[in-house]
């Protein structure tokens, strides 16, 4: 089995993460750059290591009971790694049982945990910065209401509002094709084990931007452009998705800047560049 592949972390969304397995020790890399070692101890229970290791320490590594890892680190390939992360937990749709957002990925089958919370979280507790250009717009012309919630609450409000009273998700192993075959889940119908969905039936993103309300579907919109350059790292997107993903991340440089080593391809380079020099100049500054 390959050792390297990528996921997916959310709940919420925090980007795609770079993983080295070699099964009683791992390596994870936000970056491709720096790595944090996870190993498996006597009792049969992971640890984190306590120092990170960085390609300019790569021929110094010496970890206790690893000699796999190490070998591993030492024979890195170029990142990013495959995403592999095909089993994917939806939030579904209360009136068409459909794919709405995005709760939780894994790579193992027996990783598909039993779901208890199907609670859909855009952001951190702590995270408050985000702003929604639509919202903004409506604002300014003074036909919203509540305007004091932030932007993050209304879309977390307006998601989640989607899938109750009862909130219903489900498992799906994600075909190459596209499609999705049905596993377990939490309050499912007899016979939604084992359905299968199109490829167009998922949302390319974390969430459905198919929304009858312009402003809804305007701030999930805005919620994808808000989270681009991490989005930018999905592979396989469709060529129209990844450069409006380009585009909104050069409007916010820096968030780019960490990203960019684990974005499969790139559109527009020349736009990526001059965004990448202002993101550092501003951290410079």
């Amino acid at each position: 089995m390959n050792p390297y592949y990528g996921v997916r972390r959310l709940g919420p969304y925090l980007g795609v993460i770079q993983v080295i397995d070699v099964g009683d020790a791992c390596a994870y890399s936000t970056n491709g750059h720096s790595w944090r070692i996870r190993q498996q101890t006597s009792s049969g229970r992971f640890r984190w290591g306590i120092a990170q290791i960085s390609a300019k320490n790569m021929d110094d590594i010496c970890i206790v009971n690893a000699d796999n890892l190490v070998q591993a680190l030492r024979n890195l390939p170029r990142v990013p790694f495959p995403v592999r992360d095909r089993f994917e937990l939806w939030l579904l749709h209360n009136r068409t049982r459909k794919p709405l957002a995005l709760l939780r990925t894994c790579y193992m089958p027996a990783d598909m945990a039993c779901v208890t919370d199907p609670h859909w979280r855009p952001f951190l507790r702590t995270d408050t910065g985000f702003v929604s250009t639509t919202l903004s717009m409506l604002s300014k012309d003074k036909v919203t209401r509540d305007l004091s919630i932030l932007h993050r609450d209304r879309l977390e409000s307006q998601v989640n509002e989607a899938s109750r009273p009862y909130p219903v998700a489900q498992w799906f192993e994600r075909l190459d094709d596209g499609s999705g075959v049905g596993h377990a889940g939490l309050r499912l119908a007899p016979d939604d084990a084992g359905r299968v969905l199109a490829a167009d039936d998922f949302p390319e993103l974390l969430v459905s931007e198919e929304w009858s309300d312009p402003a809804q579907a305007g701030l999930v919109a805005d919620y994808h452009d808000w989270y681009a350059a991490s989005l930018l790292a999905h592979q396989n997107l469709a060529r129209t998705t990844r450069v409006r993903l380009e585009q909104a991340a050069c409007r916010r440089p820096q968030a780019l800047l960490s990203s960019y080593p684990l974005i499969p391809e790139i559109i527009d380079q020349g736009a990526i560049d001059v965004a990448l020099v202002s993101a550092r100049l501003m951290n410079a500054s």
